[in-house]
């Protein structure tokens, strides 16, 4: 054997050696790209790293192991795992479990998938992500033409998250990206006083005055009126039970003052006569006349100004304002956590310029009611 072959053998050699991760695998070559090899509970896997660096195929073989240890393991099955299939899984989990808002989240994966389907799950890092961000805030509503909030992309990157945590737990991934929201500046705090009620209400078109006077007292979520049926009231004992709400338990309102005399007039518009020249009954509440349960409300109140969620925030604030405490206010309301209750329970300017004003009287009432002293201090001769 001369010494070029020696030399040529030495570097085959060299190019074949097996890195190794003690007690769980080693590396090898096929051609110029490395690849992994690891055996768990007598079952051998293959991987390759796609790359030609040593280095890239050990941090995958570290990778299997730190899974393995965390009792996470799946193995290069997650490799083909694909974000339409995480969305799919989404869409089907929200569906089995009958969540009110799968007509929403279907609304909110379109710009998802917009971005992200055609990807591996695992391709989906924090840096894509951050893009996603960028881009959604950088694009125009379809209405009015105006930029996307913020609390419109945290909406959707809350749904990207859900479908991640799926994954994970269905043990179809190993791990899911970290994914920040972004911080909400655009809250309204728009509320409505008690003495303006009415005059915001005769601005309306009659099919939403008791609809808007219902939401403006219980703080209900606009779904729960525009779907409440009569099946759900009953009339003898003054009450309205919602067997499911959004947050998922049911909630009995009992209908005292307004809000029975707002059923009392519903009841009496519940008789629709028809084309024909007959009479049927509406099965909803609140209906637009004609039987149909209600439409867009923020089309028929855009002339006033009005914003649903201005009566839930007031709602919520003249709870509080009135000594309600907040178990039973969101029993009224139907909020779940009591963090999403504070954020509608708002204080308004005026409630702390009252507050301030009552403190500063207060103090002026001691300090004149308090005797005045001299305090004269002598010196020692």
């Amino acid at each position: 054997m001369n010494a070029n072959e020696i030399e040529s053998k030495q570097e085959k050699q060299a190019l074949n050696q097996k890195p190794r991760l003690k007690g769980f695998g080693y590396l090898y070559r096929r051609g110029t790209i490395w690849w992994v090899r690891y055996s768990i509970r007598g079952k051998d896997f293959r991987e390759s790293s796609g790359s030609e660096r040593d280095r890239d195929a050990m941090k995958l073989l570290k990778l299997r192991w730190q899974e393995l240890g965390r009792g996470r393991f799946i193995g290069p099955a997650q490799e083909r795992v694909t974000m339409e299939e995480l969305f799919k899984s989404l869409e089907m989990d929200y569906s089995t479990n009958g969540r009110r808002s799968f007509g929403t989240l279907k609304g909110r994966l379109v710009h998802l998938r917009a971005a992200f389907v055609g990807l591996r799950a695992v391709d989906v890092t924090e840096q894509k992500i951050e893009n996603y961000k960028q881009m959604r805030l950088a694009e125009k509503t379809m209405r009015g033409n105006k930029p996307i909030q913020s609390a419109t992309v945290n909406r959707e990157l809350s749904m990207l998250r859900k479908a991640f945590r799926l994954a994970v737990r269905q043990r179809r991934i190993a791990a899911a990206p970290s994914i920040d929201l972004l911080a909400e500046n655009n809250v309204r705090q728009g509320f409505i006083e008690p003495p303006d009620l009415e005059k915001v209400v005769s601005a309306l078109p009659n099919h939403l005055r008791d609809f808007t006077r219902f939401a403006y007292i219980t703080g209900w979520r606009v779904g729960e009126i525009r779907g409440l049926e009569w099946s759900k009231v009953n009339r003898q004992s003054k009450t309205i039970v919602l067997g499911r709400s959004k947050n998922g338990e049911p909630r009995i309102l009992p209908l005292v003052g307004e809000l029975d005399k707002i059923i009392d007039r519903r009841w009496q518009a519940r008789t629709i006569a028809t084309k024909e020249g007959s009479t049927r009954l509406s099965g909803y509440v609140f209906h637009c006349g004609d039987g149909r349960p209600i439409g867009d409300f923020r089309t028929k109140a855009a002339m006033t100004g009005l914003l649903f969620h201005d009566l839930r925030r007031s709602a919520v604030r003249n709870l509080d304002r009135n000594g309600v405490s907040q178990v039973i206010g969101m029993m009224i309301s139907g909020h779940k956590t009591a963090s999403v209750y504070k954020r509608y329970r708002i204080v308004p300017e005026n409630d702390i310029r009252e507050a301030l004003a009552k403190v500063q009287e207060a103090i002026a009432r001691e300090r004149k009611n308090t005797r005045v002293v001299s305090v004269v201090s002598t010196r020692k001769k």
